[in-house]
């Protein structure tokens, strides 16, 4: 049967619990527990990754700059960023729009396009780090309105996993930020926040930025 809750309709499992015959319940059962299940379309899986990938319609989604990098596999992805920026600015009606060149110096300054770059600290061609994946799965965190479920830090090495994943995660950093400053984030405003900085005052901050700057020049020249 189905459940009404706020705005959102799961699925509930009911269990048959078989009680004495009475007068109010001669049948001798009643139902003992109604456990909520999350609806598709308020996460994404492995195979729903796939999905909506394979499916979706990318005739008018806008794409990163391409021949501008020069790392080994600088343009393989940027299909994959221009369909799940689109996906999530939709879902998000996020206005204006995060955009693929984001993503993609990103990904340039974090790990050269390679896709399991050796860090302990984080995984993947956009190095999520361990409590990220954690956060970005978390039915009652901040991303709780549209999360992941069933991926692994192994899976990060999926690039075709990884970068929707980051992609999420970095909608939700945008919105932050723009809460923070009142106004719409600049790219390396986005990215401060992404990497915890926008607000810090150390001197790593400078450092953080640098590489994406780079990168994020290179996309964006005329």
């Amino acid at each position: 049967m189905a459940k009404k809750v706020g705005k959102k309709v799961t699925t509930v499992r009911e269990h048959p619990l078989h009680v004495p015959v009475s007068e109010k319940n001669p049948t001798g059962v009643t139902i003992r527990d109604q456990h909520e299940r999350r609806l598709k379309g308020t996460y994404l899986d492995f195979s729903e990754i796939e999905d909506v990938f394979k499916n979706y319609d990318k005739a008018n989604i806008v794409y990163p700059t391409r021949n501008k990098l020069t790392q080994p596999n600088a343009d393989k992805y940027d299909e994959e960023i221009a369909v799940w920026c689109d996906y999530f600015n939709k879902k998000f009606n996020t206005k204006p729009p995060l955009e693929p060149n984001i993503v993609k110096a990103l990904i340039a300054s974090e790990s050269d396009f390679k896709v399991d770059p050796k860090n302990p600290i984080a995984s993947g061609i956009a190095q999520i780090t361990t409590e990220t994946l954690k956060a970005i799965q978390d039915p009652s965190g901040e991303v709780k309105e549209f999360i992941f479920k069933n991926i692994r830090k192994k899976d990060l090495k999926n690039p075709s996993i990884a970068i929707p994943m980051a992609i999420r995660w970095l909608s939700r950093k945008k919105r932050l930020a723009e809460g923070k400053l009142g106004r719409a984030a600049t790219a390396e405003e986005i990215i401060l926040e992404y990497k915890g900085l926008l607000k810090s005052k150390s001197e790593f901050k400078e450092k953080a930025i640098k590489k994406f700057r780079k990168e994020y020049g290179k996309l964006t020249e005329k």
